[in-house]
Protein backbone atom coordinates (compact mmCIF):
# COMPACT_ATOMS: atom_id res chain seq x y z
CA UNK A 1 0.00 0.00 0.00
CA UNK A 2 1.58 3.53 -0.62
CA UNK A 3 2.39 5.72 1.88
CA UNK A 4 2.30 9.46 1.99
CA UNK A 5 5.81 9.17 4.14
CA UNK A 6 8.64 7.36 3.71
CA UNK A 7 7.59 3.52 5.45
CA UNK A 8 10.59 3.39 7.93
CA UNK A 9 9.68 6.88 9.22
CA UNK A 10 5.80 5.53 9.80
CA UNK A 11 6.72 3.14 11.49
CA UNK A 12 9.45 4.79 13.87
CA UNK A 13 6.79 7.15 15.08
CA UNK A 14 3.90 4.75 15.25
CA UNK A 15 1.64 6.55 12.75
CA UNK A 16 0.42 3.34 11.02
CA UNK A 17 -1.23 2.56 14.35
CA UNK A 18 -2.69 6.24 14.33
CA UNK A 19 -4.03 6.02 10.88
CA UNK A 20 -5.88 2.58 11.45
CA UNK A 21 -7.68 4.21 14.16
CA UNK A 22 -8.38 7.29 12.71
CA UNK A 23 -9.50 4.79 9.84
CA UNK A 24 -11.99 2.80 12.43
CA UNK A 25 -13.20 6.31 14.05
CA UNK A 26 -14.09 7.76 10.96
CA UNK A 27 -16.23 4.73 9.88
CA UNK A 28 -17.77 5.03 13.15
CA UNK A 29 -18.63 8.57 12.97
CA UNK A 30 -20.08 8.44 9.23
CA UNK A 31 -22.11 5.62 10.18
CA UNK A 32 -23.83 7.73 13.49
CA UNK A 33 -23.95 10.74 10.93
CA UNK A 34 -25.32 9.77 7.94
CA UNK A 35 -29.41 8.35 7.53
CA UNK A 36 -27.71 6.05 4.71
CA UNK A 37 -24.17 4.69 5.36
CA UNK A 38 -24.23 1.96 3.11
CA UNK A 39 -20.78 0.52 2.39
CA UNK A 40 -20.15 2.68 -0.86
CA UNK A 41 -21.82 5.75 0.83
CA UNK A 42 -19.12 5.31 3.69
CA UNK A 43 -16.53 4.63 0.49
CA UNK A 44 -17.45 8.66 -0.88
CA UNK A 45 -16.91 10.00 2.69
CA UNK A 46 -13.89 8.70 3.54
CA UNK A 47 -12.29 10.06 0.10
CA UNK A 48 -14.39 13.40 0.44
CA UNK A 49 -12.48 13.61 4.07
CA UNK A 50 -9.39 12.67 3.17
CA UNK A 51 -9.42 14.92 -0.30
CA UNK A 52 -10.60 17.79 1.60
CA UNK A 53 -7.77 17.45 4.15
CA UNK A 54 -5.22 17.06 1.20
CA UNK A 55 -6.48 20.13 0.13
CA UNK A 56 -6.17 21.97 3.29
CA UNK A 57 -2.93 20.46 4.99
CA UNK A 58 -1.12 18.31 2.04
CA UNK A 59 -1.93 15.17 3.45
CA UNK A 60 -4.78 12.53 3.77
CA UNK A 61 -6.58 11.67 6.93
CA UNK A 62 -6.67 7.97 6.83
CA UNK A 63 -3.75 7.18 4.63
CA UNK A 64 -6.29 5.06 2.18
CA UNK A 65 -5.42 4.78 -1.82
CA UNK A 66 -8.32 5.58 -3.65
CA UNK A 67 -8.82 4.08 -7.48
CA UNK A 68 -11.27 5.55 -9.70
CA UNK A 69 -14.30 3.33 -10.61
CA UNK A 70 -17.39 4.12 -12.71
CA UNK A 71 -19.32 5.03 -9.34
CA UNK A 72 -17.14 7.15 -7.47
CA UNK A 73 -13.85 6.89 -5.39
CA UNK A 74 -13.47 3.69 -3.64
CA UNK A 75 -10.40 2.73 -1.36
CA UNK A 76 -9.00 -0.26 -2.62
CA UNK A 77 -6.71 -1.45 0.10
CA UNK A 78 -9.38 -1.38 2.45
CA UNK A 79 -12.11 -2.78 -0.22
CA UNK A 80 -10.48 -5.78 -0.72
CA UNK A 81 -9.35 -6.40 3.01
CA UNK A 82 -13.11 -6.41 3.66
CA UNK A 83 -14.96 -7.97 0.53
CA UNK A 84 -15.33 -11.66 0.55
CA UNK A 85 -16.71 -13.13 -2.70
CA UNK A 86 -19.96 -11.04 -2.75
CA UNK A 87 -20.46 -10.70 0.87
CA UNK A 88 -18.33 -8.54 3.72
CA UNK A 89 -16.14 -9.45 6.52
CA UNK A 90 -14.85 -7.06 9.02
CA UNK A 91 -11.35 -7.55 10.34
CA UNK A 92 -11.06 -8.44 14.03
CA UNK A 93 -10.25 -4.71 15.09
CA UNK A 94 -13.37 -3.15 13.45
CA UNK A 95 -16.10 -5.65 15.14
CA UNK A 96 -15.68 -4.60 18.86
CA UNK A 97 -16.99 -0.83 16.66
CA UNK A 98 -18.84 -1.88 13.82
CA UNK A 99 -21.31 -4.24 12.00
CA UNK A 100 -22.25 -4.50 8.26
CA UNK A 101 -25.30 -5.92 7.24
CA UNK A 102 -26.56 -7.57 4.07
CA UNK A 103 -29.81 -5.80 2.61
CA UNK A 104 -31.93 -6.29 -0.66
CA UNK A 105 -32.78 -3.55 -2.73
CA UNK A 106 -34.62 -2.77 -6.08
CA UNK A 107 -32.88 -0.82 -8.88
CA UNK A 108 -34.10 1.20 -11.63
CA UNK A 109 -34.54 -1.65 -13.20
CA UNK A 110 -36.92 -3.39 -11.11
CA UNK A 111 -34.13 -6.21 -10.30
CA UNK A 112 -33.46 -7.62 -6.96
CA UNK A 113 -29.56 -6.57 -5.63
CA UNK A 114 -27.92 -6.65 -2.35
CA UNK A 115 -26.11 -3.73 -0.79
CA UNK A 116 -24.36 -3.46 2.79
CA UNK A 117 -24.55 -1.09 5.24
CA UNK A 118 -22.31 0.02 8.38
CA UNK A 119 -24.01 -0.05 11.70
CA UNK A 120 -22.03 1.75 14.50
CA UNK A 121 -21.49 -0.07 18.40
CA UNK A 122 -20.66 2.73 20.30
CA UNK A 123 -19.87 6.69 19.80
CA UNK A 124 -16.98 7.48 17.82
CA UNK A 125 -13.87 8.42 19.90
CA UNK A 126 -13.10 11.24 18.22
CA UNK A 127 -9.58 12.68 20.37
CA UNK A 128 -7.83 10.24 17.72
CA UNK A 129 -8.40 13.28 15.55
CA UNK A 130 -6.67 17.07 15.45
CA UNK A 131 -9.20 19.67 15.87
CA UNK A 132 -8.85 20.74 11.69
CA UNK A 133 -9.78 16.51 11.21
CA UNK A 134 -12.74 17.10 13.32
CA UNK A 135 -14.09 20.26 11.27
CA UNK A 136 -13.90 18.57 8.20
CA UNK A 137 -15.80 15.30 9.45
CA UNK A 138 -18.30 17.37 10.44
CA UNK A 139 -18.68 19.19 7.53
CA UNK A 140 -18.50 15.73 5.33
CA UNK A 141 -21.52 14.33 7.85
CA UNK A 142 -23.55 17.67 7.19
CA UNK A 143 -23.48 17.94 3.51
CA UNK A 144 -24.20 14.06 3.11
CA UNK A 145 -26.59 13.70 6.31
CA UNK A 146 -29.50 12.79 3.86
CA UNK A 147 -28.13 11.81 0.80
CA UNK A 148 -27.91 8.31 -1.11
CA UNK A 149 -25.35 6.83 -2.70
CA UNK A 150 -26.52 7.66 -5.79
CA UNK A 151 -26.79 11.55 -4.60
CA UNK A 152 -23.48 11.32 -3.50
CA UNK A 153 -21.81 9.67 -6.62
CA UNK A 154 -22.46 12.12 -8.48
CA UNK A 155 -21.22 14.84 -6.29
CA UNK A 156 -17.62 13.28 -6.37
CA UNK A 157 -18.51 13.34 -10.13
CA UNK A 158 -18.39 16.71 -10.45
CA UNK A 159 -15.59 18.56 -12.73
CA UNK A 160 -12.30 19.52 -10.72
CA UNK A 161 -12.63 16.93 -8.15
CA UNK A 162 -9.87 14.24 -7.80
CA UNK A 163 -12.47 11.28 -9.61
CA UNK A 164 -13.10 13.73 -12.43
CA UNK A 165 -9.40 14.27 -13.46
CA UNK A 166 -8.14 10.84 -13.28
CA UNK A 167 -8.92 7.51 -16.13
CA UNK A 168 -11.40 4.85 -14.87
CA UNK A 169 -9.55 2.11 -12.72
CA UNK A 170 -6.50 4.28 -12.26
CA UNK A 171 -5.37 5.28 -8.86
CA UNK A 172 -6.36 8.59 -7.75
CA UNK A 173 -2.67 10.33 -7.64
CA UNK A 174 -3.65 13.21 -4.96
CA UNK A 175 -1.04 15.36 -5.70
CA UNK A 176 -1.61 15.70 -9.24
CA UNK A 177 -5.68 15.49 -8.81
CA UNK A 178 -6.17 17.43 -5.62
CA UNK A 179 -7.00 21.46 -5.52
CA UNK A 180 -3.67 22.48 -4.06
CA UNK A 181 -3.92 24.94 -2.03
CA UNK A 182 -1.07 28.02 -2.60
CA UNK A 183 2.39 27.66 -0.49
CA UNK A 184 2.12 28.13 2.64
CA UNK A 185 2.51 31.08 5.27
CA UNK A 186 4.86 31.14 8.16
CA UNK A 187 1.93 31.60 10.15
CA UNK A 188 0.08 28.41 8.41
CA UNK A 189 3.52 26.30 8.88
CA UNK A 190 3.58 27.37 12.72
CA UNK A 191 0.48 26.01 12.83
CA UNK A 192 0.67 23.13 11.00
CA UNK A 193 3.93 22.06 13.24
CA UNK A 194 1.76 23.02 16.85
CA UNK A 195 -1.12 20.60 15.55
CA UNK A 196 1.54 17.60 14.73
CA UNK A 197 3.34 17.87 18.23
CA UNK A 198 0.08 18.28 19.74
CA UNK A 199 -0.90 15.06 17.84
CA UNK A 200 2.04 13.19 18.92
CA UNK A 201 1.60 14.36 22.82
CA UNK A 202 -1.61 13.04 22.94
CA UNK A 203 -0.48 9.55 21.94
CA UNK A 204 2.42 9.78 23.90
CA UNK A 205 0.35 9.53 26.98
CA UNK A 206 -1.54 6.83 25.44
Amino acid sequence: MKQWLPLRRLKFIGIMDKMRKKLIESVVFFAKSVKNPTKMMIYKLLAELDFRHFEEKGYPVTNLEYEAWPMGPVPKEFNAEITRNEDVELPDDFRNALTCEKFEYEDSGGNTKHGFRFRAKRKPDLTVFTLREQRILSEVAEIYREATATEASKASHEPGRPWSKTSKGETIELPKAARIPKPLTEEEAREMIREIGAFHRTYDRK
